[in-house]
C-alpha cells in the first residue's frame, strides 16, 4: 500500500512560517506574507482571534475577519459510556470507548488534528447527522476532551460528585456544500432538569445528560481528498475563550469562539481524542475497502515539550470501520504529539506513537 506522508512538509513550513509571529491578528497582518498556502495555514494558527464570535480568514493575509454566526445542527455527539475501557484484542473498529487518546501531564490550551499516511483514493460516506441513507462524505471530526469531575456546571446535577463535565471540538456534513464547526457541551450523568437552555438526552429510562452547543460558523463541505490537508484545532483558556478553529489545503481557515465559563474546560483538560467519526446520533463513518490513516494530535500545553502519554481509551460514542493497528515511531515533531495508525486492511499489534 502506498501511503502519503506530509510531517516534513508541514514542520518545515511551521518552522519557517511562525518564527517572529505575533499572536494579535492586527500585527500579524504586517507580518512577510507567507510564500506557501501550507506556511500560511500554520501561521494563522497562531493568529489569535479578535474575541467571541466567529470569523474567517484567507490566503495570504494573516488576519481574521468577522462572519456570520449559525445556529449548530440539532443533533447530540454522543459520549460513550463512561465505564466502557478499550481493551485492543481482536479486531474492534474505532470509537464508542475504542481508540488511543494522548494525554499530557499539565492542561492543554491548544491541541490540533492532523492526518498523516491517508491512502491514495481515500473515500468515506455515512448518514446524514446519523441517520437516512448513506451519503458520500457524510462524517465528522472530532476533537475531544476527557471526561472530568468538578465542573461549576454539575452544580446543579442530583450528585456533582458524579456528574462529569465533557467538551467536543467538532466539524460536522451539513449537505454536500455547505457545512459547519462548533462546539459542543455535555453534563453527563446530571439526572435533574438540565440548566435554561440545554437539551436532555436520555441514556437509560433512569439517566439524563444534558448538552449544548455554541454558535457555529459554515465551512465549505470537505471530502476525503482533502483529509491530508486540513488541520482542526481546539483551544481554551481559563477566564477567557475557547475556540474551534478549521483550516484547509485550498487557502482559507475559519474559527467559531465561545466563552470558556461553559464547562470551565481550560481548568481540567489533559486528554484529546482526534479523528474522524459518524455524524452524529452515533453513527458510523465507512471508509472503503484497504484504507490507511493515521490521526495525529499536536499539542501546546503547560507541561512544555514532555511527550504525551497514550490512553488506551475513546470518549465519543460515534464510530467508524477502521481498526487499530501497529503505528511507526514518530520523527521530529514541532510540539508534543501522538499518533495512532489504523486500517480496515490487514491488521498488526495495535500501538501508538508519541514524541516531545
Amino acid at each position: 500500500m502506498i501511503k502519503i506522508n506530509w510531517s516534513l512538509g508541514v514542520c518545515a513550513a511551521m518552522a519557517l512560517a511562525v518564527t517572529g509571529l505575533s499572536t494579535g491578528s492586527a500585527s500579524a497582518a504586517t507580518q512577510p506574507t507567507p510564500q506557501t498556502k501550507v506556511a500560511w495555514q500554520a501561521a494563522m494558527a497562531h493568529v489569535r482571534e479578535p474575541g467571541r464570535g466567529c470569523y474567517r480568514a484567507s490566503y495570504p493575509t494573516l488576519a481574521w475577519h468577522a462572519v456570520k454566526c449559525e445556529a449548530a445542527p440539532k443533533v447530540p455527539f454522543i459520549p460513550a459510556p463512561p465505564s466502557r475501557s478499550a481493551t485492543h484484542t481482536g479486531r474492534e473498529t474505532i470509537g464508542d470507548g475504542q481508540d488511543y487518546s494522548a494525554q499530557v501531564p499539565g492542561l492543554v490550551s491548544q491541541a490540533t488534528g492532523t492526518f498523516r499516511n491517508v491512502s491514495p483514493g481515500i473515500t468515506v460516506q455515512g448518514q446524514f447527522l446519523g441517520s437516512g441513507p448513506e451519503v458520500a462524505n457524510g462524517f465528522s471530526l472530532q476533537l475531544n476532551s476527557q471526561f472530568f469531575t468538578g465542573s461549576p456546571a454539575c452544580s446543579g446535577s442530583s450528585d456533582p460528585s458524579d456528574c462529569q463535565a465533557w467538551q467536543q471540538f467538532i466539524y460536522a456534513y451539513e449537505g454536500s456544500t455547505t457545512s459547519y464547526i462548533f462546539m459542543q457541551y455535555w453534563l453527563i450523568g446530571y439526572d435533574a432538569t438540565c440548566p435554561s437552555g440545554w437539551e436532555t438526552y436520555s441514556t437509560s429510562a433512569t439517566t439524563d445528560d444534558c448538552y449544548l452547543s455554541s454558535n457555529a460558523a459554515a465551512v465549505s463541505t470537505l471530502t476525503a481528498s482533502q483529509l491530508a490537508t486540513l488541520q482542526f484545532s481546539g483551544s481554551a483558556t481559563s477566564g477567557g475563550n475557547d475556540g474551534v478553529s478549521l483550516s484547509v489545503g485550498w487557502g482559507q481557515a475559519t474559527t467559531v469562539t465561545a466563552s470558556d465559563s461553559t464547562v470551565d474546560l481550560a481548568a481540567y483538560w489533559n486528554t484529546a481524542e482526534w479523528g474522524l467519526f459518524g455524524d452524529g446520533g452515533g453513527g458510523e463513518a465507512y471508509f472503503g475497502a484497504n484504507t490507511w490513516l493515521e490521526p495525529q494530535t499536536a499539542f501546546t500545553a503547560s507541561s512544555g515539550s514532555s511527550a504525551p502519554t497514550c490512553v488506551s481509551e475513546g470518549f465519543t460514542g460515534e464510530t467508524n470501520n477502521l481498526s487499530l493497528t501497529t503505528t511507526r515511531k514518530l520523527g521530529h515533531e514541532p510540539s508534543p504529539t501522538m499518533a495512532s495508525e489504523q486500517t480496515n486492511g490487514t491488521t498488526g499489534t495495535a500501538s501508538c506513537a508519541v514524541a516531545g
